[in-house]
């Protein structure tokens, strides 16, 4: 199983179990999926490779800098669509009779700028320091890890 399969087996342990009981073999499973995600990430990496205009006067440090984003962009689209799933007991926000009009408008912000966050267009350092806090309330380590928000990588970036 490679790094995908394994961290998607680790997600839904987390946030599917349920899901997991129903699969006949989960090593063979997250096995495929890691292939499919791994697949997915390179055939989206060399279309973004191929289609990137050339920069004037880029270096070649600049030019590897720039593909690696494109990578990691196209890594986090496809984790998002084939693999990160939302918990089994995700439920619509505007559906919960106990939240205010307020709690749902923060929680749908918090939710789109963590998926911006994690498909690539946007990092930490693009937020103020009481929106990474905003961001990072109630949210799970892993996601935190994934987003770039965890205390470590905050402290790497110097926004800690």
């Amino acid at each position: 199983m490679n790094q995908y399969g394994r961290r998607a087996q680790q997600h839904w342990q987390e946030f599917r179990p349920g899901r997991i009981a129903e699969i006949d073999d989960p090593e063979a499973f997250f096995t495929e999926l890691g292939i499919d995600v791994q697949d997915e990430v390179r055939s989206r990496w060399a279309a973004e490779r191929v289609t990137a205009p050339a920069v004037a006067g880029e270096s070649y440090l600049e030019r590897a800098g720039r593909l690696q984003q494109l990578r990691h962009e196209a890594e986090a689209q496809v984790l998002r669509e084939l693999m990160l799933l939302p918990a089994e007991d995700d439920v619509d926000l505007a559906d919960d009779p106990h939240l205010t009009e307020a709690e749902v408008a923060e929680e749908q912000w918090r939710e789109q700028h963590l998926q911006d966050l994690l498909a690539g267009r946007s990092r930490p350092g693009d937020f103020s320091a009481a929106e990474r806090e905003r961001l990072r309330a109630g949210a799970p380590a892993r996601l935190l890890e994934l987003s770039g928000l965890s205390d470590e990588a905050l402290g790497r970036q110097g926004l800690l």
